[in-house]
């Protein structure tokens, strides 16, 4: 009820920092549901006292997503009726070419495979920001969504001339358009694109440029946000933790591809999982790093993560018209507070501290014998 949320605070950006939308109590709430919060506790004396140190960590994080100024997109339709999308976003792997695709075809009215997605190439679309802050879907995808919506309105001008109808009166989907109402009436769109070129008899009724390239600037970033909860159990004489459980309850606003953002925060936790539990750099009195290759420097495996219960929240952010939040960098945000406070929570009795990661067995070990006494 209190958003939009000022904090007070000025965003690097120079913009107020406040949060736009969300509901972080319901992301607690259900994250500490989907855990077995209370079930845990009732039972975590009891496991104590046959020897097995298990605890719940928590960390939780809002994050400014979707930095400006600008991104670009270029969108137009062929003569064979296919779309195609440039934007100076650059994909690193996170499924642009996916989550444009399905933007451009939802706005014009084909299907994604009628898309063809062109990144950061500078013969397609002249100028462009690039992808980093989790901003490629909020800025970029605002573009290519404005972009599409006037190609379409272009496709409908010369599908009304061709038809004798009202634009407004046109439909598109599944790549034909028709006069709403009369289905059998239904052209492909490579018939509508031809039918805009001039002949010798007449000329074009209609301009024969079905194009439309937008900068889209954003008025500062929208602010997603998350919940993640570790269940986790310490071998006090190995010093080992094992990750039992994980849940992740989070907020990216409306989703776009339900597919893409549970993998952007599987891959997230997993890497986060690494920076909590493995991942070191390591350097002699020197400064000379001795962790240099794969055999001295750790990374999670499969066996290192376990299944992720995903929670998805959907408060659509007033800062963009599709209402959608940053979701790239939010899965690695969170693991290694939640892993050390887990940590903490079994080793309570040991009065342990956690105060560097990642947690390897040397680590706890030494941990474990400072709460001790020494």
């Amino acid at each position: 009820a209190e958003m939009p949320y000022d904090t007070g605070q000025i965003y690097r950006d120079g913009q107020p920092l406040i949060y736009d939308t969300g509901n972080f109590p319901e992301a607690l709430d259900k994250a500490l549901q989907a855990i077995g919060y209370d079930t845990f506790r009732a039972e975590q004396d009891g496991l104590r006292a046959q020897g097995i140190y298990r605890g719940v960590g928590i960390s939780s994080y809002v994050e400014g997503t979707g930095v400006g100024p600008y991104e670009g997109a270029t969108v137009y339709v062929d003569h064979s009726g296919g779309v195609v999308v440039a934007t100076g976003a650059c994909s690193q792997g996170q499924g642009h070419e996916t989550t444009f695709a399905q933007l451009a075809a939802d706005a014009i009215g084909v299907t994604p495979d009628q898309v063809t997605v062109i990144n950061a190439d500078t013969a397609a679309i002249p100028m462009g920001v690039g992808t980093f802050a989790s901003r490629s879907a909020v800025v970029a995808g605002s573009a290519v969504n404005e972009a599409a919506e006037r190609v379409r309105e272009k496709l409908a001008e010369a599908a009304g001339s061709l038809m004798e109808a009202a634009p407004d009166d046109i439909e598109i989907d599944d790549g034909q358009a028709f006069v709403r109402g009369v289905p059998q009436s239904a052209i492909p769109l490579a018939r509508v694109v031809q039918s805009a070129l001039p002949t010798y008899a007449s000329p074009s009724p209609v301009d024969a440029d079905f194009t439309a390239t937008v900068y889209r600037q954003v008025p500062t970033v929208t602010y997603a946000s998350a919940v993640h909860v570790a269940l986790m159990e310490v071998d006090i004489e190995t010093g080992v933790v094992k990750l039992l459980r994980y849940v992740v309850s989070h907020d990216c606003g409306r989703i776009i591809n339900p597919t893409i953002v549970d993998g952007q925060i599987y891959g997230g936790v997993a890497q986060g999982i690494g920076g909590g539990l493995f991942e070191e750099y390591v350097y002699d009195e020197n400064g000379q790093l001795l962790s240099g290759s794969m055999l001295d420097y750790l990374v999670p495996t499969a066996t290192d993560v376990p299944s992720i219960d995903l929670i998805h929240l959907e408060y659509p952010s007033t800062r963009n018209p599709l209402g959608i939040k940053g979701v790239g960098e939010g899965g690695a945000v969170s693991p290694p507070a939640a892993i050390a406070n887990a940590v903490e929570d079994a080793l309570k009795l040991f009065d342990v501290c956690v105060r560097e990661a990642p947690l390897t067995p040397e680590r706890v070990r030494n941990l474990i014998k400072q709460g001790q006494g020494g």
